[in-house]
């Protein structure tokens, strides 16, 4: 995992899948940051674990803001089992 860090913002590039260790590793470098960027270029898998860390962060107070970048696919199918691409603003979410 590289990452870059500012005052108020964390930017990841993962290196390998968006699971409980990478969840864990960015919990422990967010910090109290309000805005977190996680490019998903070389993830091929994304877990429930990542989903719900990230839902907790949007969701929660203070919120924090989450882009992402070049996400896998399963990731779309998984927000789509969890029911929650009715609920995230993926036009916000996802860059191109």
């Amino acid at each position: 995992m590289n990452y870059k860090k500012t005052s108020q913002k964390l930017e990841i590039e993962l290196t390998g899948d968006f699971n409980l260790k990478a969840v864990r590793k960015i919990s422990d470098l967010l910090g109290d940051r309000s805005e977190l960027f996680i490019n998903l270029k070389k993830a091929r898998f994304v877990n429930s674990k990542a989903i719900i860390f990230l839902h907790k962060l949007m969701q929660g107070k203070p919120r924090v803001v989450v882009r992402l970048k070049n996400p896998p696919k399963i990731f779309f199918e998984l927000l789509q089992t969890l029911g929650l691409h009715r609920i995230w603003e993926l036009d916000e979410i996802v860059e191109p």
